[in-house]
């Protein structure tokens, strides 16, 4: 599998929050587990900007297992864990566009850096929202656009993992494909 296509089957894990009981079954510690891995893999082999998202991603890996049980003693720890979360995507996002724009792929290179935004513009909005009392439409509108903001990142993390400039040489069988 191509790292970057185990950072996103990491984040996807991160992302879905499935809770029985207030228990997170799809347990995020476990997603961070594989973006770690992923980015370790990448800062160390593809380029050493990805060392930032990685630091990011053990810092957010360690928060979300405040995250598991998701009590509201813990709600401190659980704000500043998707703070961190945002944190990680916005680093990630901007580390592929650096890759991208070096390597001379204005497509890619424009997706990342206007997913980044809309990833933190409309986690702000939802923060701004929740703050001010806002209706609970505008807070639910906010949620949408950032769950299709992240889906659209998976998708096109996933669309670019197997870039050579996003991939460790050989780190697929050659008729392989990763997830895609």
């Amino acid at each position: 599998m191509y790292p970057l296509s185990t950072v996103a089957a990491g984040l996807l894990l991160v992302f879905l929050d499935f809770r029985i009981n207030e228990f997170d079954v799809l347990l995020d510690p476990l997603g961070w587990v594989l973006a770690i891995v992923g980015l370790g893999r990448m800062s160390r082999s593809v380029s050493p900007e990805f060392k930032a998202p990685w630091r990011a991603s053990i810092v957010a890996g360690l928060l979300s297992l405040t995250d598991v049980t998701g009590s509201a003693a813990l709600a401190l720890a659980a704000f500043i864990y998707e703070i961190f979360l945002v944190v990680t995507v916005w680093l990630l996002a901007t580390a592929i566009m650096r890759r991208a724009r070096t390597a001379g792929d204005a497509d890619v290179a424009r997706s990342f850096d206007r997913l980044r935004w809309v990833l933190v513009l409309t986690v702000l909005v939802g923060i701004v929202a929740i703050a001010a009392g806002a209706s609970s439409g505008i807070v639910a509108v906010a949620v949408l656009l950032a769950l299709v903001a992240y889906v659209w990142f998976l998708i096109k993390m996933y669309r670019s993992a197997k870039r050579p400039y996003l991939a460790i040489p050989d780190a697929a069988p050659s008729g392989g494909v990763g997830w895609l």
